[in-house]
């Protein structure tokens, strides 16, 4: 853009050689617009500074943000395996529970009915105790009565 204010200008010059005051003004006019190119493009390449001096440190920052992402991934990661395994943990323990109640209920009747047996069993022992003595006492009275017989003859 420079080169071209300054082409014309020479053309401008060149046209105009005889009239001291527009060239004078065209002097102004171009010093103006070179220190307004100036300023701007000094801002420009200030801005321009800035943005390549800010740009790292956005890239850092946007790197540790997805270095903070990526850490916070991991855990949440590590929390959702964690879960899942405890998942599976509480599954099998309830599956563990629920044999070990039907193991308990199937001994509990077991011995229940063990606990039956063995009262008929008691009960019937007991009769035939009973009934063992009071036979022996019979017998026992005619074993007597009988040997005294067997004696007196």
């Amino acid at each position: 853009m420079s080169k071209y204010r300054e082409q014309m200008f020479r053309l401008l010059m060149a046209s105009k050689k005889d009239d001291p005051g527009i060239i004078m003004k065209l002097k102004e006019q171009h010093t103006k617009i070179d220190m307004v190119h100036r300023n701007n493009s000094e801002g420009f390449f200030l801005d321009a500074s800035r943005h390549i001096l800010e740009a790292p440190q956005h890239g850092l920052q946007r790197r540790h943000l997805e270095a903070n992402q990526n850490e916070l991934q991991a855990h949440v990661d590590q929390i959702t395996e964690m879960a899942a395994v405890m998942r599976k943990a509480i599954e099998i323990d309830e599956q563990q529970g629920c044999r070990e109640q039907e193991r308990i209920f199937q001994l509990e009747q077991e011995n229940k009915g063990l606990r039956e047996i063995l009262q008929i069993t008691r009960e019937s022992f007991l009769n035939l105790r009973k009934d063992d003595v009071s036979e022996s006492t019979s017998l026992s009275a005619l074993v007597t009565n009988s040997d005294l017989s067997l004696r007196k003859s």
